[in-house]
C-alpha cells in the first residue's frame, strides 16, 4: 500500500510529527508498505525544500521561503496538494483537523476522493485551544467550523485519545470510522539511541550538567499560565527542601520569570533551570533524574491529550508522577506503573511525590513496570500499527 502522511508543519519544535505520525510511519513502512510524509515547515523555515529518507520513511518538505507570511498561505497550500496529488497515495492520512493540514484534507473531500484519514491529538476549536491560544476572532471561528466539519465529512478518523474518541463520535452521531489510537513511544532506531544513552553511567552524567548526587525531580515542558507549572512548583518546593533533592526544569515559556522568583523567595532549595535541549541531552538528563513529574489542570484540553511526555518517560522506565486526568489513566495503573494525583489537590501532589523520593525501591519497581507497560500495551510495533491498519481497510470498504 502506498500511504501519504500529511503535516500541516515542521518536523519540530511541535511533537506531534515527530512523536506520533513518523514513528507510526516506520511501523508501517515495517509491514511492507510504503510511506511519504509531506510538510509544510512554516514555523522552521530552515526546512524548506528539504528531501531525505529517515528509518525507510520518505521526507518531503514544502518550498516555504525564508519568511513565509499570509500571503503565502495559498501558495503553500497548493504546493501541498499538488504534491500530494503527484504522489498518487492508495490511503492520504492527515495529521491535525486545522492549518495546512486540514486546507490538504478539505481539499482531497471536496474533490470526492474517499480514501482519506483525518487524525487529531488534541482539541482545537472552541472549548479546547481556541480558548487558550492568541488568534483573531474570526480565525478561531473558521478553526472550529473546519474541525467539526473534518471531523463528520472524513471517512475514517484515528484519535489519540478517549476524550478525543467520544467527542468525534458525538460529532458523527455514529461509532463508524472512528478508531482510537493513543501514542505508542519512540521509533525503534530512536528507542535504540535512547537505551545507548540510558546505559551510560549516571554519576559521569550528572557531573556533566554539573548536578549534585542527590535526588532529582524532572519537570519538562512550555511554562506558561495555562500550563500552571506554579502548581508544582508549590507542591514540590517543601519534598525538595525537607529531602535536599535538586528541582531540574526544562523548556521555555513566558513563564519562566515568574517561576524563577518564586524559588528565590524560597530558603534551602535547589533548583535548576535548562531550556530546550537537543535530543541526546535531554534523554540523558532524565536518564540522570529519579523523577518525572508534572501535575494536569483537568480541563477539556487535557482531558482530550495524549501526552507524549508520559510515553517518554515510561519508556524510559522512570517513576511518573502525574494527576489522574485524561488519557494518563488509560497509560498508567495507579501505584502499578506511575502514580496519579487527584488533579488540583496540591497536597496530595506533594506527599506522593515526597513518598516517590523516600522510597527507592518503589521508583525502581514504577519504573520496571511503566517500561513493560508501554512495551506490552501501548507499541506502536504491537496492536497500535494493525489497528491503524483496520482503518485503513475499513477506508477500502466504504
Amino acid at each position: 500500500m502506498k500511504i501519504a502522511f500529511v503535516g500541516g508543519f515542521a518536523w519540530q519544535p511541535k511533537g506531534t510529527i515527530k512523536g506520533r505520525a513518523f514513528p507510526l510511519a516506520v511501523e508501517l513502512v515495517n509491514k511492507g508498505h510504503e510511506v511519504a510524509m509531506f510538510l509544510v515547515p512554516y514555523d522552521n523555515p530552515a526546512d524548506s525544500g528539504k528531501k531525505c529518507e529517515l528509518e525507510g520513511v520518505r521526507i518531503v518538505n514544502m518550498e516555504v521561503g525564508s519568511r513565509p507570511g499570509l500571503q503565502h498561505v495559498p501558495l503553500l497550500i497548493t504546493r501541498l496538494c499538488r504534491a500530494i496529488s503527484r504522489y498518487s497515495p492508495d490511503v492520504t492520512h492527515v495529521f491535525k483537523p486545522k492549518g495546512y493540514a486540514g486546507a490538504a484534507c478539505t481539499w482531497l473531500l471536496m474533490k470526492g476522493c474517499r480514501s482519506v484519514a483525518l487524525d487529531s491529538d488534541d482539541w482545537e476549536g472552541w472549548g479546547g485551544f481556541n480558548d487558550r491560544n492568541d488568534y483573531p476572532w474570526a480565525v478561531k471561528q473558521y478553526i472550529d467550523r473546519q474541525e467539526k466539519w473534518l471531523m463528520r465529512r472524513t471517512p475514517v478518523v484515528t484519535l489519540a485519545s478517549r476524550a478525543l474518541e467520544q467527542r468525534s463520535i458525538e460529532l458523527r452521531g455514529s461509532s463508524r470510522g472512528v478508531f482510537y489510537l493513543p501514542n505508542g513511544g519512540v521509533s525503534r532506531q530512536e528507542s535504540l539511541t535512547r537505551e545507548r544513552i540510558l546505559s551510560s553511567t549516571v554519576n559521569d552524567s550528572k557531573q556533566s550538567f554539573g548536578l549534585p548526587d542527590a535526588p532529582i525531580i524532572f519537570y519538562n515542558g512550555h511554562f506558561d499560565a495555562d500550563e500552571d507549572a506554579m502548581f508544582f512548583c508549590r507542591a514540590s518546593a517543601p519534598v525538595a527542601r525537607r529531602t535536599e533533592s535538586t528541582l531540574v526544569f526544562v523548556g521555555e515559556g513566558p513563564d519562566i520569570p515568574r517561576l524563577k522568583e518564586f524559588f528565590a523567595l524560597q530558603e534551602g532549595i535547589r533548583v535548576r533551570f535548562f531550556p530546550r535541549l537537543p535530543y541526546e541531552e535531554f534523554v540523558r538528563l532524565i536518564a540522570v533524574s529519579d523523577i518525572a513529574a508534572f501535575p494536569y489542570p483537568d480541563n477539556p484540553i487535557h482531558r482530550s491529550k495524549c501526552s507524549i511526555r508520559v510515553t517518554d518517560y515510561m519508556s524510559a522506565g522512570k517513576a511518573v508522577l502525574t494527576s489522574a486526568v485524561g488519557q494518563n489513566k488509560e497509560y498508567i495503573v495507579d501505584g502499578e506503573s506511575g502514580i496519579l494525583a487527584p488533579p488540583g489537590d496540591e497536597a496530595k501532589f506533594s506527599e506522593a511525590l515526597g513518598r516517590l523520593i523516600s522510597d527507592p525501591d518503589l521508583r525502581a519497581r514504577l519504573g520496571r513496570n511503566a517500561k513493560l507497560r508501554m512495551k506490552e500495551k501501548f507499541s506502536w510495533s504491537g496492536a497500535l500499527v494493525d489497528h491503524c491498519l483496520t482503518a485503513y481497510q475499513q477506508l477500502s470498504e466504504s
